[in-house]
């Protein structure tokens, strides 16, 4: 009696073949596609964009507050030529450009990071800060009228802002009770003009032994401020930073030497 034979036993492997056949196939087209940024093989949520990216919006404001703060004091700079203040205007529009440059490497940094570890980029998200340059263009004749043309009115020290005017400096040592003859205020001036020379209340400069140097007599650390009976916690508020300042000037005798104010008064001629 003949072997019965179904008709689908030699079909059957062929069906396999060409269904793992259309498997491999449609792996290699997804793989392709990923790697082309078509089928993405992980799905990226509005969500995930908010995780990665989300230090990029507070960023950009804070360049764009930068940029408006470096506006304003151009345009304060550009008042204050032929001025006693001249230079010193130049100098806090350095100090402020320095600021909105660091901000923008960081910003950049924090950008190149993210897309070298293959995180995809938003739309809104810049892939670069704009070159100070380019924001000065965008924001500055936004605020330009608003400015004053002519030199502004010195204000009162306690209404004085982050940078000082040369009468502002003079009004704050007067408060803190700086002599203003020879020997105390007037060589004291020029050794915070060679220290601090954008009138910064806020320097720190984090080169110096014990936490740095602070505020406008760029004191170091928090010793003289807490012998001097001050609170260290205030070492930027100019009147307190001018005190400390004149209680070591008082208490050493002379602005030069070791433990006082040796480049600067060297560099002034100052004992």
């Amino acid at each position: 009696m003949p072997e019965f034979e179904s008709p689908y036993r030699h079909a059957l492997p062929r069906i396999l073949l060409c269904l793992a056949l259309l498997a491999t196939g449609v792996a290699g087209l997804l793989a392709g596609g990923s790697a082309l940024g078509v089928f993405p093989l992980r799905a990226s949520a509005a969500s995930e964009f908010g995780t990665d990216w989300g230090f990029a919006a507070p960023a950009l404001n804070e360049l764009g507050a930068a940029a408006i703060r470096v506006c304003s004091a151009d345009a304060l700079a550009e008042s204050a030529v032929g001025t006693t203040n001249e230079e010193i205007r130049k100098a806090q529009v350095e100090v402020l450009a320095g600021e909105y440059n660091a901000a923008a490497r960081e910003y950049n940094r924090l950008v190149r990071a993210r897309i070298d570890a293959g995180v995809g980029r938003p739309a809104g998200v810049p892939s670069r800060a704009l070159p100070l340059d380019l924001a000065r263009q965008e924001l500055c004749l936004k605020t330009a009228k608003s400015l004053p043309l002519a030199p502004p009115t010195p204000a009162l020290p306690s209404n004085a802002g982050r940078f000082l005017t040369l009468e502002q400096l003079d009004a704050y040592a007067a408060v803190a009770g700086w002599p203003n003859e020879p020997g105390w205020w007037p060589d004291m001036r020029k050794i915070i003009l060679c220290e601090t020379r954008s009138l910064d209340t806020m320097a720190h400069n984090t080169s110096d032994p014990h936490g740095g140097s602070y505020g406008l007599a760029q004191l170091n650390g928090s010793y003289h401020f807490e012998r001097a009976g001050e609170d260290f916690a205030q070492r930027f508020d100019p009147v307190v930073n001018l005190r400390t300042a004149l209680w070591l000037r008082t208490v050493r005798g002379h602005f030069g030497g070791t433990g006082g104010w040796y480049n600067c008064a060297k560099l002034w001629g100052i004992d």
